[in-house]
């Protein structure tokens, strides 16, 4: 009786996590007493991405797919956002983001992050959170931490590389932000990882970003693992269509792109960390910014992917 009394239970739970897996699909976390934003914006804003792997470092350990080290993972996490809290840094975009999920210990990795960063605001966007409550959940996605206030965040819903898969294991979707940095300025940031296996569905979610982008005059940044490499650089990706990813982001949608055209080098490989071959990894001003720098910091090797800042001022 003891036995089927927990099995519908767990039943229950896994049921609610499915059925509710919407409602928690975004969240905004501000601090109690919320300050006012600057009265004039900055000038400019410095930004890093970064794909965390979910905390299971550089090496073979993020391949697999059991448990790690929770105490390993925290101080990981800890030390990425120590680092990031002497940049100088406005805005962090993290993608590989496990929240509660079993195989890291039930953490929050965007709080541990903010936390050692000292960045009040957190947006988490849950591309997956489903399993068994207490033991086998999976929940994980995006987050943007924000010196400023968040006024509004929306999940992104891209296009599934199968709609079963979508129902079953979640979809690579994005997080949009609205940020005001000052009383007059607002701007809008879009953080995703775009599906690894499809250029031609990276295509189509681009598409969804230039519509976005199209849709308001606040100047607007793209950050993440975008998973695609325009041609010209090494495994560039063009399906039968003829399009790519990151072409089309800065064709369409007026995206700048570092490094340019022909100007890569190995210096700008964001992954993977060990024996980095490839650019993947963007942080895309649109036509409103002027780009004052950008960088892999090939310093910080705490993932699979190295991070990219970028400083960016408003035209």
């Amino acid at each position: 009786m003891l036995a089927l009394s927990i099995a519908v239970a767990v039943l229950i739970s896994s049921l609610f996590l499915r059925i509710t897996e919407k409602a928690r699909a975004i969240s905004v976390e501000r601090p109690e007493n919320e300050p006012e934003p600057p009265s004039r914006a900055p000038e400019s804003l410095r930004v890093v991405t970064y794909n965390l792997s979910h905390g299971r470092g550089s090496g073979a350990e993020t391949q697999s797919g059991g448990r790690a080290d929770a105490a390993v993972i925290r101080d990981r996490l800890e030390r990425v956002g120590e680092q990031f809290g002497t940049m100088g840094l406005d805005l962090i975009a993290l993608q590989g983001v496990d929240f509660e999920s079993w195989r890291s210990g039930g953490m929050d990795q965007a709080a541990v992050v903010a936390a050692a960063a000292g960045f009040p605001y957190v947006v988490r966007q849950r591309n997956m959170d489903k399993g068994i409550p207490f033991f086998r959940r999976v929940a994980h996605g995006n987050a943007l931490l924000s010196r400023f206030p968040i006024l509004e965040a929306k999940r992104v819903e891209f296009p599934p590389f199968s709609n079963w898969e979508k129902a079953r294991a979640g979809n690579p979707d994005g997080l949009l932000a609205t940020v005001r940095i000052g009383a007059d300025r607002d701007v809008r940031v879009l953080v995703t990882a775009l599906d690894a296996r499809s250029e031609e569905i990276r295509v189509r979610a681009a598409g969804e970003i230039v519509s976005l982008q199209r849709s308001s005059r606040m100047p607007m940044l793209v950050m993440g693992t975008l998973n695609s490499t325009p041609p010209g650089f090494p495994m560039s990706e063009t399906p039968s269509s003829g399009q790519n990813a990151i072409e089309l982001l800065e064709s369409f949608g007026g995206f700048q792109r570092r490094p340019a055209r022909g100007q890569a080098t190995w210096h700008d490989f964001t992954h993977p960390v060990q024996g980095p071959r490839r650019i993947i990894d963007w942080a895309l001003p649109d036509r409103s910014w002027t780009v004052q720098q950008h960088q892999v910091l090939r310093d910080i090797q705490e993932s699979e992917h190295f991070p990219v800042m970028g400083t960016f001022r408003l035209r």
